[in-house]
């Protein structure tokens, strides 16, 4: 089905939406639609399947480099961009991480929280009993990256309102993703294609692996102030690390 690219309005708060294009399979780009003060996402169809390891990384720094203060909350009654029916709330399974999005009856699309997209694609995992007594030593609070709001960890580490385990970024599943890179500059070079943007690479001892740098994302709970959630600071760290090995 062709898609209308002039321009969406967000579901939830019914602002302009800002499209970007990402390197997508077989060497084209994907438009994706961006709310950034819901920090949502509007995929035509199944446009996030169609995303390369490249565009996945290029997709954090676009989210991190216009989070806003306050992320707007979404409310319940969210209408599609296009026909402007009720989308409808869905959970789904990817692997053994469920998540959930909100879908068009009519199929024009689904609407989901970059959280949600990080859950789908299994960037996030939830805390440990280990990590949750240091979190609690540390901050006492945080905020919960599904939906914002504050989680007090003297009374558990499960979000009161939407009932989201306090989640991070899983660094093992960054260095999957790094690997895949890898994997895809062997073929563009086999290929003659060219180099894929270097800032989307993290950097890489000489086997390939994410170095020891890598450790931030574990700790990023314990050694940052945490005015976001938990999984916004490991996106930024993660994000500064790429700009800084640009």
């Amino acid at each position: 089905m062709p898609s209308d690219r002039t321009t969406l309005n967000c579901p939830a708060c019914s602002l302009a939406m800002s499209r970007q294009e990402f390197e997508r399979n077989y060497g084209s780009v994907v438009s994706i639609d961006i709310c950034h003060a819901c920090g949502a996402l509007w995929f035509d169809q199944w446009e996030s399947l169609a995303l390369t390891p490249g565009g996945v990384l290029r997709l954090f720094v676009v989210i991190n480099d216009n989070r806003p203060a306050q992320r707007n909350p979404l409310g319940s009654n969210l209408a599609c961009p296009r026909c402007h029916a009720r989308l409808l709330l869905t959970t789904d399974m990817q692997r053994n991480t469920r998540f959930q999005y909100w879908r068009c009856p009519a199929e024009h699309g689904r609407f989901i929280t970059f959280f949600q997209f990080l859950r789908e694609k299994n960037f996030v995992r939830p805390l440990d009993a280990a990590e949750v007594e240091r979190l609690r030593l540390n901050v006492k609070s945080v905020t919960c990256s599904s939906c914002g709001a504050p989680v007090d960890l003297n009374v558990g580490s499960v979000c009161p309102y939407c009932r989201a385990p306090l989640s991070m970024l899983d660094a093992r599943q960054v260095d999957t993703v790094v690997q895949q890179l890898k994997q895809e500059q062997a073929r563009r070079d086999e290929a003659n294609r060219g180099p894929i943007d270097p800032s989307r690479f993290a950097r890489l001892t000489p086997d390939g692996r994410l170095d020891k740098t890598a450790t931030l994302f574990s700790d990023v709970p314990f050694g940052v102030e945490l005015s976001g959630g938990i999984v916004e600071a490991g996106v930024a760290a993660l994000v500064d690390l790429l700009k800084r090995m640009e």
